[in-house]
């Protein structure tokens, strides 16, 4: 199983640190003048932000399952820049004209003064989504080619970027606190975006010629759009979820109290969701993939320990009281939403193998069905424990393991009648072997 660590491990380190971002760009605009309305709109301006990247996101796992020669990749390329294109082209549209105040004032119904910020710091974020877009690319190779600690090297360059460029704004103060954020954040993915680039084209040159797969632009649309839209389906079961809770038994607490539930239960998840691309890269061969599954079960039965210690001691009264000095009111109610989340981390891991494997067989609609399910799970159960007058944390909660055990049924559903491959020989990947000639080796 250590060869499967050494594959993990970079990716999961990757995750929590893209997931200290914000609470660095947080730090920095709350030494800022106006520290509220500020933290307000860049909240409202990275979630929009999410929100227009999110059909992008799959990318990576595109390029690990897709861009294994030299034609794949340049189709896969052309795809990705395409599509990104006109992902931008959306974003510059609704930023430079006067359609994204009206967004943020009439769709979203933040109040005027939130919104200007908001507005003047959207236009900064324009090279967010081709810059994603092209790093997450370009990880692919690195990761199908044995080298996941240089996608660590690059998430690490990132954070550093956004600290210093956050840093220099604190320190010599020459933006708005929203618009701070937004800058930090283009500039830390443009950085990673680079360095991925650079580390990730000695192993393209040493990519097979030809189309070992028959790929066409066509195949790839058919292949991709699926992935796409369950990225967005996930980043619309938030405000699902937000109303879900507005219409329950004590919203106005619950709302305040849900955000540091369930963001403590997703750091501790954090290191899980690196295995949807791992399990990518190493699908091939029945034996191969049993070991897999092995492995990301008992990772996932591992952090579902770790939040239990975590949810039933003094752990978490230390973290709710200390650290994130939530009022004791909200407290029981934050508590109540992290232990009904336990089943969660399990979950998720499953979820995420389940994906990787139907991803690697090319079954990629059934990755959107089963996210269409989730989110018909997750609307159902929030509109009966509202009618029922279920307390909202513990009805989201409640909502979001219903709606997660749905989807793991429907992704295990979809497996079993697409069936285990032939005992082919796995894909080459192994850490530290370069895929490409000695003299070219990776740093």
């Amino acid at each position: 199983m250590t060869d499967l660590l050494a594959i993990w491990l970079p990716l999961a380190l990757s995750w929590a640190m893209m997931a200290a971002a914000q609470p660095v760009v947080a730090a920095g605009i709350s030494r800022l003048p106006d520290a509220a309305v500020h933290l307000a709109a860049f909240g409202v301006t990275q979630d929009l932000a999410v929100l227009v990247e999110s059909p992008i996101i799959m990318m990576f796992s595109a390029s690990v399952a897709l861009a294994r020669d030299q034609e794949s990749y340049h189709l896969l390329r052309r795809f990705m820049l395409t599509f990104s294109g006109v992902l931008t082209a959306i974003f510059a549209a609704a930023t430079f004209t006067p359609l994204g105040r009206l967004v943020l004032l009439h769709v979203v119904g933040v109040p005027p003064d939130v919104a200007g910020h908001a507005a003047q710091a959207l236009r900064w974020l324009l090279p967010w989504v081709p810059a994603i877009a092209w790093r997450r690319f370009h990880q692919g190779p690195l990761l199908a080619s044995g080298h996941p600690r240089l996608i660590t090297y690059g998430t690490a360059g990132r954070l550093a970027a956004l600290a210093a460029v956050v840093a220099a704004g604190t320190r010599w103060p020459a933006l708005p606190g929203a618009t701070l954020g937004a800058v930090a954040l283009s500039a830390s993915v443009v950085v990673e975006a680079a360095l991925a680039t650079r580390w990730a084209r000695p192993v393209i040159r040493g990519l097979p010629p030809g189309n070992a797969r028959g790929l066409t632009l066509r195949r790839i649309w058919r292949f991709y759009l699926p992935l796409a839209a369950t990225d967005v389906m996930r980043v619309a079961s938030r405000p699902v979820t937000t109303a879900g809770i507005a219409r329950a038994t004590s919203a106005g607490p619950s709302l305040a109290a849900w955000p540091v539930a369930s963001g403590l239960v997703m750091l501790l998840c954090s290191a899980v969701m690196a295995f949807q691309e791992m399990v990518v890269a190493l699908a091939g061969s029945g034996a191969a993939e049993k070991r897999v599954e092995r492995f990301v079960t008992a990772a996932g039965v591992v952090f579902a320990s770790v939040l239990a210690v975590v949810a039933f001691t003094p752990i978490l009264d230390a973290y709710l009281r200390f650290l994130v000095r939530l009022p004791a009111t909200l407290e029981p109610l934050a508590a109540a939403g992290v232990r009904w989340l336990l089943p969660l981390p399990l979950l998720l891991a499953v979820r995420n193998l389940l994906r990787g494997l139907l991803i690697h067989r090319h079954r990629t609609s059934w990755v959107q069905h089963a996210m269409t399910a989730y989110l018909a799970a997750l609307i159902a159960v929030l509109a009966a424990g509202a009618w029922a007058q279920v307390p909202g944390v513990v009805l989201a909660a409640v909502a979001t393991v219903t709606a997660q055990a749905v989807e793991v049924g429907v992704l295990a559903a979809a497996l079993a009648s697409v069936g285990r491959p032939a005992a082919v020989r796995p894909p080459e990947v192994a850490v530290g072997r370069p895929a490409i000639p000695t003299e070219r080796r990776m740093p």
